[in-house]
């Protein structure tokens, strides 16, 4: 940036601009800008929802919701298809069309459509057992709706996880008053994994290590050793934190409208296009970039905003924004989504000719993430509902700058003592809003008319916070999953103010059904109005919305994967009649997260077999504990827990332990513990290096304690385990991870001793 600053500043007493390849670029860029600068979008009306009527034109479609077979990694994976395509097919309106939309499915499962962003009755908005009937096998479901607004928009399944096995698709909505005539082009981004995305969930729910190793995330003791960080892992650790991700799924692609590489040799030379970009991912934030010029932002989920030009767009799940950009006078440019991790990315070339490719984004460097993180000010902060997994450490700093932008009265605040090697003098009355276009950031939305609500009503305010448990992948507000949520109750015709605090250290994409909101940033009363939008790590967050609306809706976290481990709440109209579907389904809607998911480990190694397993649900587990040696010694443990604090720290259980020792010795004298079996009762309570301490007692009243430490990072594949306790026991475990269900292991156990083979992991 400050080279680009530097080179525009002196650019009038030097001619070198010609020899610079990158200095040809910069002025490139800035001549296609300039010619994306003299669009001007009108402003949309306000949606209103009072008084819909299903007038104008009627448009018509017939989606066949079916299970199909795809290849996009050289395997075949089964997914869902509508119309037997993936995305499904752009749905295009005129604002004032009445929608008619046959959804028929031809699956042995139900499904559902939710119209994401659509202002439209309760009963048509697609949340199964809460608004609107599911579409049962063979069955077809026909939604109408007027279009009461206009923009860029989409629809995905609310079924379950239907969405990750590809149930999504786009909308369109052209506006009734005119706007200038562009070529347009939707991108519709997502992300693919050849899992079934009901295994993703059940090992994000065991703290499975695999996802971190494929990404080169796990931030191992030796990693951190080698790269001088020994002392920030101890740190991490000693305070209860996993390691630091920014995003909790290994995807293997990540598409643009269903292919990782897209060509548009019908975008002209010279040409301004329009963009319609969409995240219909199920759990990834995607960096954008454009090779040939600066993106120039006019619309935000839908709705018109005062233009702004940036050279990097952070789009979060499930927002929309659509963009002019500039096809090249030679040559193919590139626009590029990158996964936040860095993993990956897709394209879509506009033009003809050679490709000219957009920048690549630098790996991320997670031991510094984990310094900056360590060095931040914890006092204050909840600790016990943090996921340190997620941190997004480009904003650590918990400021927000205000980018050079061309719309407003907003000027760059400069630090003039970083300006290294700048002429101050060539600076003085510069207008700031020449600089080069920097990254996008909340702040420079701008609606274009004031959006304030009505001041004489004292809003009804609704203080929320978003918190987690990463350890045991279970994600809440208030640490309440929707299976124990109560209701948030609001009152038709007033004013609505959310006051967030993201207590974890995930970003979290939230989404209000049935709704347009303020979202309060630095404009003020010209704050802009979305449907959806993004809360960073310890970022406090403020929404206003009039209630003008009926019956329920729903409010959760965009994230697939957080929204079904509990991250989801109802908002109420009092004294409204309850829809007629969610009289009956409610209670199955909040039973989704609250699932059971199973998972086992089980080693076959030169002395004996060792099984261990787990059922568990948000606070419940049986665990189940199992050594066997090939002298037909064995021993079992099975404990019934249930966990206490909001951390999940403490958990009760009892339980019943069963031994038969038919060769072993005990303490070096003759085994006198033959068949013993005995209950128990205790607790279970993590202490700092992630260590699991267990105090029990059984029905003879001896006592036991036991520290237990698993799955200890040594290396990106290496792990190493122990357990002692005050019987004299001990173990202790090393395994090599070659695949996600597949280890080389070896142990030493004092009773079973020493062993070699394999562990396979479920």
């Amino acid at each position: 940036m400050k080279k680009i600053l530097h080179f525009l500043l002196f650019l009038p007493s030097c001619g070198m601009a010609q020899s610079n390849p990158s200095m040809q670029m910069d002025m490139n860029k800035n001549a296609a800008m300039s010619k994306i600068t003299s669009y001007n979008f009108p402003l949309q009306p306000s949606p209103v929802k009072a008084g819909m009527a299903y007038n104008g034109k009627k448009v018509e479609y017939d989606l066949y919701v079916t299970d199909t077979m795809v290849n996009f990694t050289g395997k075949h994976r089964h997914a869902i298809a509508i119309n037997g395509q993936i995305p499904a097919p752009i749905l295009e309106f005129t604002e004032g069309d009445t929608a008619i939309i046959r959804v028929h499915n031809q699956m042995k499962m139900e499904t559902s459509i939710h119209w994401h962003g659509i202002l439209l009755p309760n009963k048509e908005d697609g949340v199964p057992y809460l608004t609107t009937s599911p579409v049962e096998p063979g069955k077809t479901y026909t939604f109408t709706f007027p279009l009461i607004q206009s923009g860029t928009y989409w629809y995905h399944s609310h079924t379950m996880l239907q969405e990750q096995s590809g149930l999504y698709g786009s909308i369109v909505i052209h506006p009734a008053v005119e706007e200038p005539k562009l070529k347009e082009y939707v991108v519709l981004l997502s992300d693919w994994t050849d899992e079934k995305p009901n295994q993703v969930l059940r090992y994000l729910k065991r703290g499975g290590e695999w996802y971190a190793i494929k990404k080169s995330a796990l931030q191992s003791y030796g990693e951190a050793i080698a790269a001088g960080y020994f002392k920030d892992k101890l740190k991490q650790e000693w305070q209860r934190m996993p390691a630091m991700d920014v995003s909790d799924v290994y995807y293997n692609k990540f598409l643009l409208n269903g292919q990782e590489k897209n060509e548009f040799k019908d975008a002209k030379p010279g040409e301004v296009i329009r963009l319609r970009i969409i995240n219909g991912s199920a759990s990834t934030y995607f960096n954008l970039q454009y090779a040939n010029s600066y993106m120039r932002i006019i619309a935000a989920d839908g709705i018109n905003v005062s233009p702004i030009s940036v050279n990097k767009l952070e789009i979060a799940i499930a927002e929309t924004y659509d963009v002019l950009v500039t096809v090249p006078e030679n040559g193919a440019a590139e626009l590029r989504a990158t996964s936040w991790d860095v993993t990956g990315y897709s394209s879509a070339y506009f033009g003809n000719g050679p490709a000219i490719n957009a920048p690549d984004i630098p790996k991320l460097n997670y031991f510094k993430m984990m310094r900056e993180m360590g060095s931040m000010n914890m006092s204050g902060m909840n600790m016990g509902g943090m996921d340190m997994k997620g941190m997004d450490m480009k904003n650590t700093d918990m400021k927000e700058m205000q980018m050079p932008s061309d719309t407003s009265a907003h000027k760059m605040d400069m630090n003039m003592g970083n300006m290294d090697g700048m002429n101050m003098g060539a600076m003085q009355g510069m207008d700031m809003n020449m600089m080069p276009p920097g990254e996008f950031n909340y702040n420079m939305l701008r609606a274009l008319h004031p959006t304030t609500l009505d001041s004489s009503l004292k809003p009804r305010e609704v203080r929320l916070a978003l918190t987690g448990n990463m350890l045991r992948y279970v994600w809440s507000f208030d640490f309440k999953t929707l299976s124990v949520a109560d209701k948030i109750l609001i009152r038709k015709g007033e004013i609505v103010r959310f006051v967030l605090t993201n207590n974890t250290m995930m970003r979290h994409p939230m989404h209000l059904h049935g709704h347009f909101f303020r979202f309060i940033n630095s404009q003020g009363e010209y704050s802009p109005m979305k449907h959806t939008f993004d809360i960073k790590p310890m970022e406090t967050v403020t929404i206003e919305f009039e209630a003008n609306e009926e019956q329920d809706w729903f409010f959760h976290c965009h994230i697939l994967y957080h929204m079904m481990a509990g991250m989801a709440r109802i908002v109420s109209y009092e004294g409204s009649e309850q829809n007629e579907f969610a009289k009956t389904g409610y209670k199955k809607l909040k039973k989704e997260d609250n699932a059971l998911y199973p998972w086992y480990d089980l080693s076959v190694h030169s002395q004996g077999a060792w099984l261990s397993g787990n059922i568990s649900n948000n606070k419940n587990a049986l665990e189940f504990e199992g050594r066997v040696d090939w002298k037909g010694n064995f021993e079992t443990e099975t404990h019934l827990l249930r966990y206490l604090d909001k951390q999940q720290y403490l958990a009760f259980y009892v339980g019943y332990d069963y031994r038969k020792n038919k060769t072993l010795p005990l303490f070096n004298k003759p085994n006198s513990k033959d068949n013993r079996h005995v209950f128990d009762a205790g607790f279970y309570y993590l202490l700092p290096m992630l260590i699991r301490s267990e105090w029990r007692v059984d029905n003879t009243g001896r006592l036991r304690l036991q520290l237990e430490r698993r799955d200890l990072p040594l290396s990106n594949n290496f792990f190493f385990d122990f357990r002692i306790n005050t019987d004299k026991e001990y173990t202790v475990a090393a395994r090599y991870m070659i695949a996600k269900s597949f280890s080389i292991s070896t142990n030493y156990d004092s009773d079973y001793k020493w062993g070699i083979g394999l562990t396979w992991h479920y």
